[in-house]
């Protein structure tokens, strides 16, 4: 008699031919942009071997999924590994476009970065958390794991650019590389903050030697402003296989993390429980219990959500996240201000919204799993809690409550979308700049203060507000006639009651003044 396939082995065997996989196929991402940017110049014959590695990969992971069907019913999982089965087999057509030469450099890496190796990440933490006796702080630190290796792709790749086409010259570029690396710390931090004593040992055994500290040396190169010329004497071939030898070193810790993931379960979640990260989440608890998306969760329910955490402070400036990007995290501000923005074909940008604390950043995005179709920046220091988007996936399948939240969370944000639709349409410049004010008031003193701080500057107020810093100037001018002191960022009312007639319905729920006889407004329940 043959023995049935346990649930266990068959899961472990199919996460490790998904990360040789994914391995495969962030290598071909990198090859295939320094064959792009110089025309077909470099790494020719090499590209073409690329492509018959990761087909073996392709095909090692078909067979290790046959495996698994076997040990795991499930619809939903087995049609999502069907579907990475599926855009494998079209990998041909992108190649071919590759080979004519009749794609972009962004197009080309864009594609294995969205269509191939980012599904290919989310499955295999969904997996992870299937394990019979997985624990959950340890996937979550093999979650952030997968991350940070995968940034280093992207730097990989996308740094070949900057070696190759000179592009260290264009500042953006440049900054958008920076913003890669410093990606790349997040998740590092996270994993280390994450990571039980056994996980620990196996990734810092490989983090030392020569190659880690020539990219440590590059790296601070590329931070520092004006140094274009001393990064371009770097090969672009030299820096490929620097950044090569790192991830290969990664790979093979991160196919270890794999097998060590079902075991020592109780000992980890003690020690995670123990952990100096728990405080992390103390100063803000208030204000995550009455998100919407967390309300109505049970304390399990959360301190599970947020098991998989973490929060981080992000400075004025920094790019969160790029337009054409799939997240990889879900984020809620906790302080602080982002904005969300879309450039424009004449390369100037539209800003859609300026959010704050307690709001979230594009989870339509997250439990799709598609590409963000906006851009993100930080206009104030910021504090933001993020959880790993897979996590959040996996936990709206499982938990009806969340699921609801989120659903309550996406209908107020449509609520509130369509109210910034009205005002930039129907309401006068004045009346956005009122409306605008009072919300600021209420939002920094629940209205008791008459003092209102401008959380950013006055050209990105008037752009939100939708109309010219000059039209904005001159309703601030027409508050000033009335009585209001305003100076620089600092703006004073005249009287507590002063912007009450710009109130609304969305307003008019955190208004000191609702329910009291004296309310100027008709908004009263």
């Amino acid at each position: 008699m043959t023995s049935s396939p346990s649930p266990t082995t068959e899961t472990v065997q199919l996460l490790l031919k998904m990360g040789e996989l994914a391995h495969q196929w962030q290598l071909e991402r990198g090859r295939t942009g320094l064959f792009v940017d110089s025309e077909g110049e470099i790494f020719s014959s090499e590209l073409r071997t690329q492509y018959l590695v990761s087909d073996k990969a392709l095909d090692d992971f078909r067979d290790s999924t046959k495996q698994y069907s076997k040990v795991d019913t499930d619809p939903l999982r087995r049609g999502k590994l069907e579907n990475l089965l599926a855009q494998g087999e079209k990998l041909s057509e992108h190649r071919s476009k590759v080979q004519k030469e009749e794609i972009s450099y962004a197009a080309a890496l864009n594609a294995y970065t969205y269509k191939y190796v980012a599904p290919i990440l989310d499955i295999c933490v969904e997996l992870a958390l299937q394990l019979p006796q997985a624990d959950p702080v340890k996937v979550s630190a093999y979650s952030n794991y997968l991350q940070w290796k995968e940034r280093l792709g992207r730097e990989r790749a996308w740094g070949a650019h900057g070696f190759c086409s000179k592009a260290f010259r264009n500042r953006e570029f440049s900054e958008r590389m920076i913003s890669l690396i410093e990606e790349q710390g997040a998740y590092q931090r996270a994993f280390f903050s994450l990571a039980a004593p056994d996980q620990k040992a196996q990734v810092e055994s490989v983090m030392g030697g020569y190659v880690m500290e020539c990219l440590d040396f590059i790296h601070d190169q590329l931070a520092e402003t004006d140094n274009a010329e001393g990064l371009e004497a770097i090969s672009p071939i030299t820096w490929f296989e620097l950044l090569t030898g790192k991830i290969d070193r990664l790979h093979l810790a991160g196919q270890n993390l794999v097998c060590d993931l079902d075991h020592s379960a109780g000992q980890a979640v003690a020690m995670a429980a123990k952990s100096p990260r728990t405080n992390l989440f103390e100063p803000y608890m208030p204000l995550i219990k009455a998100l919407p998306a967390f309300s109505k969760l049970a304390d399990g329910d959360l301190d599970n959500l947020l098991s998989h955490g973490d929060v981080r402070n992000y400075d004025k400036g920094q790019i969160l996240f790029m337009q054409g990007e799939t997240l990889s995290r879900y984020y809620l501000i906790l302080e602080g201000w982002v904005k969300i923005f879309k450039g424009t074909d004449s390369g100037d940008e539209a800003i859609l919204q300026m959010l704050s604390a307690g709001d979230s950043l594009m989870e339509a995005a997250v439990f799709l799993n598609i590409p963000s179709i906006v851009s993100a920046q930080i206009v104030q220091n910021t504090t933001l809690l993020s959880i790993p988007a897979p996590i959040v996936r996996q936990s709206l399948m499982e938990n009806a409550k969340f699921a609801l939240n989120m659903i309550g969370s996406l209908s107020l944000r449509s609520q509130g979308l369509i109210q910034q639709i009205e005002h930039s349409r129907l309401k006068t410049a004045s009346e956005r700049v009122g409306w605008f004010l009072l919300k600021l008031g209420i939002e920094q003193s629940g209205g008791e203060s008459s003092a209102i701080t401008l959380p950013y500057d006055k050209s990105t107020t008037a752009s939100y507000l939708d109309m010219t810093p000059e039209t904005f100037s001159r309703a601030l001018k027409q508050f000033r006639n009335k009585g209001f002191s305003i100076e620089n960022d600092k703006i004073i009312k005249p009287t507590p009651t002063a912007l009450c007639q710009y109130c609304d319905e969305t307003l008019a729920a955190a208004c000191i003044y609702k329910d009291e006889e004296n309310c100027p407004q008709t908004y009263i329940d």
